[in-house]
């Protein structure tokens, strides 16, 4: 135990020592400290944070802090069950656990009630700011930017605010598997260590499993729900009958088609006339698809009816549906409700950007084909966008369009995911079994996100599909024609990825018919004004909260800004920007501090829609802050988030001169 104790403090010795070497700007030797303290050390320099000077974050209060918890609400309502189990866990353990979303911002905070008291008074409070941009990297912030659980203790926290703490953070996923939140346990760095790390990683899995069940059940649901009013609705009559022939259900223009209106419980014979009884009988005897005139007993004329049989998971018959007339239009509407469908097209795009353009002119022309695209672009450009943009610009628009994301999906369960599976074929597996993503997307397009993570065994499987345009489901024995459209996505060079034997070259050469780039944000900067405006008005839209326009500095400083992230990075640094916003005109104040540190003082002022509408505000806005400092040039400009020299320029350009 001696021992024990004397490596742990050795540790925490060379982890002050790093840190000091960092921070000095000299270099660290390697493993020193772990890459991931170390990643977030230069995140946090980045971000400009001053380690020396720790400040309390600031809270979101009032109106903010509502309209922050409203927009979380599905997360919080999932969470609080497994955030209540958690707090009886490590009541009196002296740990707390906190709740955050994806940015940063603290959501709920439960636990040990004297650290919480103590916590609340700094910063452990509904509302916090925890992002990297206001107090540096932290365990709950890398867990997110990472995808994975981690935990960062004492001098591994580069802000001098958090080196007495502990903390363990683990992501919470929504449906999709994009990182939506956080869930971190964290204490005193003297406590012990009761397997946190452990803890925070099973409530955040148990999170991410009942979000992605809660949804699965809410589409079920709304798929049943939106089913019976369609199937109701229907001007033409819909009828099942189970193995032994005897009706199960009727849409209500079947109704007109028992003598007393209730034909549920009746032989389907019964209902038809003497003379085509015979055939009747004969068809549902053989449960074969068949379409054919059959006279009812309660109508005049012979109607056309179309018999499908039903079979069950494993294979054995389970009675038929007998449509009055073509089910196209049913199975078209319930292919829509299960969401396999696409939303986006072409006029999506945002941009005038020259190089974006004609990207979405080669996007349009392999549309009208039915060629395999691959595309190719940095993580939050848009390539779903794309996509579901070419697909509804295709002869297959009316088709269903099946998204997966490779990377997402466990290893042992993509092949399930792709291909499906019968019933019994493995341990787990459904009773009914499973139809595969390719299966699903049959007749329209399969959309293969992440493609460079599919695993070597899964590849050579997906290139034989596509070259015997069929499938197998997992424990099948006989293999379905598919015909399915693909476009695949990647953020990584497949051609590098091919070199080093990651990737199979026949696969690549297969899905890279037409090969689409998509430019990143920092490529297309004169873009930029109507990205934003866009995306604050989708925002104000969305959480109720004001926005009239856009500062033009605002507009320099986000364009002379990199935007690694991209439009993703962009999309949330505009809700930052839109909750710090008082009355809906974005400043500079308003932006993370790195986009401000990186652009010039002098940067044209540029002009976007609402221009106007922005001068006016702005105007009003700078009038008001000179008023409340009493004309003190230097703290005005310092409440505004712009330089001296650049409040001069506005207060002439306003007419607003000093007397």
């Amino acid at each position: 135990m001696l021992l024990a104790e004397q490596t742990k403090d050795v540790s925490m010795q060379n982890t002050l020592k790093a840190w000091d070497l960092f921070v000095r700007g000299d270099a660290i030797p390697d493993n020193m400290v772990r890459p991931h303290v170390l990643e977030g050390w230069k995140l946090s320099r980045q971000y400009g944070i001053d380690p020396f000077t720790p400040e309390n974050p600031p809270v979101l209060t009032g109106r903010k802090l509502k309209s922050l918890l409203a927009g979380h609400a599905e997360l919080l309502e999932t969470a609080r069950p497994v955030l209540g189990m958690l707090e009886v866990s490590i009541r009196g353990t002296g740990y707390i656990a906190t709740l955050a979303s994806a940015g940063g911002l603290l959501l709920d905070v439960v636990g040990d009630e004297e650290l919480l008291r103590e916590a609340r008074k700094v910063y452990n409070v509904q509302g916090a700011v925890r992002s990297v941009e206001e107090v540096g990297a932290s365990a709950l912030s890398l867990c997110v930017l990472f995808g994975k659980p981690l935990q960062l203790v004492g001098d591994e926290h580069y802000n001098r605010l958090f080196t007495e703490w502990k903390c363990s953070a683990a992501p919470i996923f929504d449906p999709s598997g994009t990182p939506i939140a956080s869930l971190t346990i964290s204490g005193h760095i003297t406590r012990r260590d009761h397997h946190t790390l452990a803890l925070s990683k099973s409530c955040a899995d148990l999170i991410s499993i009942q979000l992605r069940e809660k949804a699965l059940l809410m589409n079920e649901q709304r798929l049943n729900s939106m089913l019976k009013s369609v199937y109701n609705a229907l001007s033409e009559g819909i009828i099942a009958v189970d193995a032994s022939g005897v009706v199960t259900h009727a849409n209500a223009p079947a109704l007109e088609l028992a003598p007393d209106g209730t034909p549920e419980g009746k032989p389907f014979v019964s209902l038809v006339a003497e003379s085509d009884a015979p055939q009747v009988g004969a068809i549902l005897g053989a449960g074969r698809s068949e379409s054919c005139d059959i006279a009812f007993r309660t109508a005049g004329e012979p109607r056309s009816c179309r018999f499908v049989p039903i079979h069950m998971g494993n294979g054995q018959p389970g009675g038929m549906t007998v449509s009055i007339t073509s089910r196209r239009q049913l199975l078209k509407i319930a292919n829509h409700l299960g969401g396999n469908y696409a939303k986006y097209t072409f006029a999506d795009i945002k941009g005038k950007n020259r190089r974006l353009h004609i990207q979405i002119d080669l996007a349009r022309r392999a549309a009208a084909s039915n060629s395999r695209v691959l595309l190719t672009g940095e993580s939050g450009t848009g390539k779903e966008l794309f996509a579901q943009s070419i697909h509804n610009g295709s002869p297959n628009a009316k088709g269903p369009f099946v998204a997966i994301s490779c990377a997402a999906i466990p290893r042992d369960l993509i092949e399930s995911e792709l291909f499906g599976y019968v019933s019994g074929a493995f341990t787990g597996a459904r009773a009914k079994g499973m139809i595969g993503k390719m299966e699903l997307a049959n007749g329209g397009t399969l959309f293969l996100d992440e493609i460079n993570s599919l695993p070597l065994d899964m590849q050579a499987k997906l290139l034989r599909a596509l070259q015997q345009k069929e499938v197998q489901r997992i424990g099948g024995s006989s293999p379905t024609p598919v015909n399915v459209r693909i476009i695949s996505a990647t953020n990584r060079d497949l051609r590098e990825a091919i070199r080093l034997g990651t990737f199979r070259e026949d696969l690549y050469y297969r899905l890279n018919v037409v090969e689409i780039t998509i430019p990143p944000l920092r490529e297309r900067t004169d873009d930029i004004p109507l990205l934003a405006t866009a995306i604050f008005q989708r925002q104000s839209r969305e959480t109720g909260l004001p926005f009239v326009g856009i500062a033009p500095e605002a507009v320099a400083f986000m364009r002379a800004y990199a935007w690694p992230g991209n439009i993703r990075q962009l999309d949330n640094i505009c809700e930052r920007s839109l909750l710090l916003s008082e009355d809906g005109c974005i400043l500079p104040a308003h932006l993370p501090p790195e986009l401000r540190e990186n652009a010039p003082e002098e940067a044209a002022e540029l002009r976007i829609v609402g221009e106007s509408s922005v001068e006016d505000a702005y105007r009003e806005l700078v009038a008001q802050t000179l008023a409340q400092c009493a004309g003190n040039i230097s703290e005005a400009a310092a409440r505004l988030g712009i330089a001296r020299s650049t409040l001069y320029r506005k207060m002439r350009r306003f007419g607003l001169g000093q007397e």
